[in-house]
């Protein structure tokens, strides 16, 4: 399957469940999530589209929506288990300069403690 297309569903996936833990949970560091998964999404955006990126989006913002209900260690455990796939399939997918190394580090900073 094509990597830009495997990469758009999974920002366009990763958005949702963003927005979806920031709408229950109102922090500043799922905002700063949200945002940067959004600026992903509108990245590779520009190399494919798919009619599944909106149906992918709003399957995980409800997942997300979810986890957030269930609270912290459910929202870290989903959110770095995503985070370090996606840094795993950018790894070994995409050479790590320019733009995709920014998506990069900005994967790296959304791990959870």
């Amino acid at each position: 399957m094509d990597k830009y297309l495997l990469a758009l569903l999974g920002e366009a996936g990763a958005t949702g469940l963003a927005k979806g833990i920031y709408n229950v949970r109102k922090e500043e560091r799922f905002k700063r999530a949200y945002e940067n998964e959004m600026y992903h999404w509108e990245y590779f955006k520009k190399y494919r589209r798919s009619m599944l990126e909106k149906p992918v989006f709003y399957l995980l913002y409800v997942v997300g929506v979810i986890v957030a209900l269930l609270g912290y260690k459910a929202i870290r455990y989903v959110v770095n288990k995503a985070e370090s796939g996606a840094l795993d399939f950018y790894l070994k997918n995409f050479e790590p300069t320019g733009e995709i190394g920014k998506i990069i580090e900005d994967e790296k900073h959304h791990f959870l403690p």
